[in-house]
């Protein structure tokens, strides 16, 4: 699966021993801007708050540029130790939307194909 690929690629990048600043806002600046694991502004949102345990304004959570350019300005101040405390608070948090997101496809049942013109046509001639 698509998603499952990018979230093991992100694992294994954080998980390295001599991770420093610039490849922790890469990672999240990556995860923020593209759609393949967050799909929505407000899951983007929630990761920020579980990770950072920082809120943005509304305007804020609205453009995805402007979210990875905050926690940019934010991750830059830090030094190593909360680096690597942030980094395993990200495996961790996409740990969990990996599991919740398989557990909503097998949740979801599987939608009917459409049917076809005749048997619409015969449902509604039965109707006569």
């Amino acid at each position: 699966m698509n998603q499952n690929k990018h979230i093991d690629y992100f694992h294994g990048y954080l998980s390295k021993k001599d991770l420093n600043v610039v490849d922790l806002i890469g990672a999240i600046t990556v995860l923020i801007i593209t759609k393949d694991i967050f799909t929505k502004n407000s899951e983007v949102k929630e990761f920020i708050k579980c990770v950072l345990n920082v809120n943005f304004p509304e305007y804020v959570v609205k453009s995805r540029t402007l979210m990875a350019a905050r926690v940019g300005r934010l991750l830059i101040e830090l030094d190593a130790g909360q680096i690597l405390r942030i980094a395993e608070n990200v495996i961790e948090y996409l740990g969990k939307v990996s599991i919740e997101k398989n557990q909503d496809k097998e949740l979801k049942p599987k939608r009917n194909k459409k049917k076809n013109e005749n048997e619409k046509l015969e449902k509604w001639l039965k109707g006569l």
